[in-house]
């Protein structure tokens, strides 16, 4: 006679197993109903956001840009030009990007006249206002206007192009001296970009000492009209003033630029102290021409040729 084989399991045990595989069948229904809850979450979310962020009115390329105040030498071509930069660098941007102040950042930097952007904030838009993009800038100012043939180009301190071709005429609006002697054939660098030629690179370099200095500011009578590079590294005549200021009539032989290389008797800051002192003694005023890289200014009187010393 076979025997039954008795179950592992009685009653009481099989009931509980039972149940707790109910409770597995609840909890793995929780699970996904979880799971498709936050998929459906997120599924809403995206699309939420995607159709916010392509709202006219959260996109940047029809925000305006608040520069803040602006120097008195900024024209209105080149607010202009400013505002343009800004607004094709923008153009894809909106308020809900990640990042979107760093792009903002590093689209309006990308303008030659913008050196620097200290601070950007959004001003975001209200019922009757559009929003608008709130920077605090450092421009690119410019230092000289360098004379290329018929054409006269900004330029700033670190020796770059701001902008388009200007008339000669142009220097009084922006109180900066015009470099000339610069030779008809030198290649023009496009706005932005730095200027090649070793003698433009010199005036800039004495344009932007000037600048440092206040020159303009301080003497606005007596400013610096001009700067002669014809002769800049001794490539007309080795024995006289490499860089030659003007004002006025009277000529003023700044010597070596820095960035020549060259030996130089006086540094950059001991000429612009000489240049001080001539343009606050209204003695110097009888001479034709002075030297400013001597450790004392010498010059020849209007009234004739006779060499004569001054005694700073």
């Amino acid at each position: 006679m076979v025997k039954k084989k008795k179950s592992r399991f009685g009653p009481l045990e099989m009931i509980v197993s039972l149940g707790s595989g109910m409770n597995l069948l609840k909890n793995s229904g929780l699970k996904l109903c979880l799971l498709f809850g936050g998929l459906l979450f997120i599924w809403l979310a995206v699309s939420i956001r995607q159709d916010v962020r392509s709202d006219e009115r959260f996109l940047l390329a029809n925000w305006h840009l608040q520069p803040g105040r602006l120097p008195a030498w900024v024209t209105p071509e080149i607010r202009s030009q400013i505002m343009e930069d800004f607004s094709l660098g923008k153009s894809d941007l909106s308020l809900f990007d990640q990042g979107v102040l760093g792009s903002l950042k590093d689209a309006l930097e990308q303008s030659h006249w913008i050196r620097e952007v200290l601070d950007i904030r959004l001003v975001y838009p209200a019922p009757q206002t559009e929003g608008a993009v709130r920077a605090a800038m450092v421009l690119s100012t410019p230092v000289a206007m360098v004379r290329v043939g018929p054409n006269c180009y900004l330029s700033d301190s670190r020796g770059r192009r701001l902008g388009e071709p200007y008339k000669a005429s142009a220097r009084s609006w922006f109180k900066v001296p015009l470099i000339e002697g610069a030779r008809s054939g030198i290649a023009v660098p496009k706005p932005g970009y730095p200027w090649r030629s070793p003698a433009v690179v010199d005036g800039l370099s004495v344009a932007a000492q000037l600048g440092r200095a206040r020159i303009s500011e301080y003497y606005p009578e007596n400013s610096i009209e001009s700067i002669d590079i014809s002769n800049a590294r001794g490539k007309v005549d080795r024995s006289k003033s490499e860089i030659v200021l003007r004002s006025g009539q009277l000529q003023l032989e700044w010597g070596r630029a820095a960035t020549s290389g060259a030996h130089r008797v006086l540094t950059d800051a001991e000429k612009i102290a000489n240049l001080h002192t001539v343009l606050t003694k209204p003695h110097f005023w009888r001479f034709t021409d002075l030297t400013l890289h001597t450790p004392r200014i010498t010059g020849r009187v209007r009234s004739d040729s006779e060499e004569a010393e001054s005694g700073y």
